[in-house]
């Protein structure tokens, strides 16, 4: 790797926050890449991502964690765990998305782990865009400097990209001087692989309502690129519950149908180049405990 010019910063910067604050959106604005999968319904993000921003001067980590959660099994609590461990050892800078106004009552202990956070926290609030004043967002401020030990308030709109030019300027200005952590071309540590069952997972949450998109795992079981031929995946969608296949597959394996047509025109789209996707779905009553099928789709390591 060339080395960095003097004066070279660079550093981790998790991405916290309740769900829905909009994490995501804001690691694919300031990357300028579409790196984490987006969707209206909260806890869509599993797993923690890391987004590469390169710069001459500087490179700036951005680790988006799931939303802040309180677990109820095994899954969940690898999820939650993520959280933690980003906040409290992978920092050099923490972001906390937040809405304007304030957040729920019962959502106020989730915020607890950020009070011993040993990195500066900056609290990013979010989706101005929605917001005819400021009253809400002074609000916000007032409530999460009471609470947390918050050293910087930026206000953006991660949806339209407002504001997200200063955030990235205030990150690169409190980044430490470090060589770069990665390779100056690289945008992620995902394998493509990674990224096929997410795409999948994301048409998932757009097609399908209540538990569905929350009693889904997919697996790529096949991942395979040989000269001339189009690109094979095999993906398996893994649901909780016998009750759920019908559905997901729909009559006449309609949905299903539906499902494969739109992950393979955004896989095709993400990977620049022809693929052949297969899905098939099986039942793993609940997986979500399964601490042998959880370290296989990549929760827990494999110990």
């Amino acid at each position: 790797m060339k080395a960095p010019p003097a004066g070279f910063r660079a550093g981790f910067v998790p991405i916290t926050g309740l769900p829905n604050a909009g994490k995501s959106t804001l690691l694919n604005a300031l990357c300028g890449v579409r790196l984490s999968i987006i969707s209206e319904k909260p806890q869509t993000t599993r797993n923690s991502i890391l987004g590469i921003l390169n710069a001459p001067d500087f490179q700036a980590v951005f680790v988006d964690t799931p939303g802040f959660l309180k677990s109820r099994n095994l899954f969940e609590k690898s999820m939650e765990n993520s959280i933690r461990r980003a906040a409290s050892e992978d920092g050099d800078i923490c972001l906390l998305m937040v809405e304007p106004g304030l957040p729920p009552e019962d959502k106020i202990p989730l915020f607890e782990p950020l009070k011993k956070v040993s990195c500066p926290l900056y609290l990013v609030i979010n989706k101005l865009d929605k917001e005819t004043g400021r009253d809400r967002a002074a609000a916000a401020e007032k409530f999460y400097r009471s609470l947390l030990p918050v050293k910087q308030v930026l206000l953006i709109s991660a949806l339209n990209g407002g504001g997200v030019k200063e955030l990235r300027a205030a990150i690169k200005a409190a980044l430490p001087e470090h060589p770069a952590y990665y390779p100056q071309d690289q945008l992620t540590d995902r394998w493509e692989k990674f990224y096929a069952a997410e795409i999948i997972r994301e048409q998932i949450f757009k097609l399908y309502s209540q538990e569905i998109p929350y009693s889904a795992a997919v697996e790529i079981e096949v991942f395979r690129e040989e000269e001339g031929r189009d690109t094979q995946v095999l993906a398996t969608i893994h649901m909780a519950r016998a009750g759920q296949k019908p559905i997901i597959i729909g009559k006449g394996g309609r949905s299903i149908q539906v499902l494969r047509e739109k992950s393979h025109k955004a896989l095709t789209a993400f990977l620049g180049r022809r693929v052949e996707l297969h899905l098939t779905v099986k039942v793993t009553p609940g997986w979500q405990d399964n601490l042998a099928f959880l370290r296989e789709i990549g929760f827990y390591d494999k110990k």
